[in-house]
C-alpha cells in the first residue's frame, strides 16, 4: 500500500552499496525510509533528497522490511537562498539537528506547518538573530515545557515588578521565593520572552522586536541567555551546530 505525506528532509545516509536511508520530518512525526538504488540512480530523485527540501513523499509499507520504501518524491519547496548564505545554513542546521534528536509526543500538523513556515521565512527574508530563541521557545512549548513567566513557580503569586528566573524550577519566582541561583530579569526581558512564546507565524512582529533590541544589547543578551539555558536544560542532548551558531553571532 502506497501513502503520501508532505515531509522535510532532515538527513540521508548510505545503506549498503546502492540504497539511502532517509530521515523525514512529517505531520505524523519522524519517519525513516529507504530510497532503493538512490546512490546509483540519480535520475529517480534528482537532488530531491537534499537536507531542508520539502517534498511530497510517496511511501510503501513492507511486510518484511523495518522501514517503508520511498517509491518517489515530488519537490514542494527548495530553500535556495539558504544554501548561498552561510549563517542561514548554520541556523537551519541547528533546526534540523534539534528536530532529528527530539521526540515529539502526539505531534500535530500545526507543528509541522510551523517549521515549514519558519524555514520559508528564513530563506526569503533578512537574517534575524531572534530566529534562534523564537525556535527554541516554540519547541519547548510544543513539548509541553513552556517556562512560567507570569506567576511564581513556587508560591503562585502573580508577579508584576520584581522578576527572578530559575531554570531548575521552570520559570519565574517572586522576590520572597528567590534563591542564590535565581537570576533577576528586567520586565522588558519578560515581555519579549512572552511575545516569542505567543507568536505563531507573526514574523513581522519578530522584525519589530529585533529593531527595538538594536540599541538594547543587554536586554537582547539576556533574552538569548535565558532561552538557551532553558532549552539546553530540558533538551539534555549535545548540539554540535550550537557551537557554530554562537561563533557566527547567531547565539546572542
Amino acid at each position: 500500500m502506497i501513502f503520501s505525506l508532505d515531509a522535510l528532509v532532515l538527513s540521508k545516509e548510505k545503506l549498503g552499496e546502492i540504497d539511502l536511508l532517509v530521515e523525514l520530518f512529517t505531520p505524523k512525526g519522524k519517519i525513516f525510509c529507504v530510497a532503493k538504488g538512490a546512490q546509483k540512480s540519480y535520475k529517480r530523485f534528482v537532488n530531491l533528497l537534499e537536507e531542508f527540501n520539502f517534498i511530497k513523499a510517496y511511501l510503501r509499507k513492507t511486510s518484511k522490511g523495518k522501514f517503508p520504501i520511498l517509491e518517489k518524491a515530488d519537490l514542494i519547496f527548495l530553500p535556495e537562498k539558504v544554501r548561498e548564505d552561510y549563517k542561514k545554513y548554520i541556523l537551519l542546521s541547528f533546526i534540523g539537528e534539534v528536530l532529528s534528536k527530539i521526540s515529539f509526543v502526539g505531534l500535530k500538523i500545526e507543528y509541522f506547518l510551523f517549521i515549514k513556515s519558519l524555514i520559508k521565512a528564513v530563506d526569503a527574508n533578512k537574517l534575524l538573530t531572534l530566529w534562534k530563541p523564537f525556535f527554541e521557545l516554540k519547541i519547548l512549548k510544543f513539548c509541553g515545557w513552556t517556562p512560567e513567566l507570569y506567576k511564581c513557580i513556587k508560591c503562585g503569586y502573580f508577579i508584576r515588578k520584581m522578576f527572578y528566573f530559575s531554570v531548575e524550577e521552570g520559570g519565574v519566582v517572586c522576590y520572597k521565593c528567590r534563591t542564590i541561583k535565581s537570576e533577576y530579569l528586567e520586565i522588558k526581558v519578560i515581555e519579549i520572552l512572552r511575545d516569542l512564546i505567543r507568536m505563531s507565524n507573526e514574523f513581522e512582529r519578530l522584525y519589530k522586536i529585533e529593531k527595538e533590541l538594536e540599541k538594547r544589547l543587554l536586554i537582547k543578551e539576556k533574552v538569548f541567555k535565558i532561552s538557551e539555558k532553558f532549552f539546553k536544560f530540558f533538551l539534555s542532548f549535545e548540539l554540535n551546530s550550537l557551537k557554530f551558531l554562537n561563533e557566527c553571532s547567531l547565539g546572542g
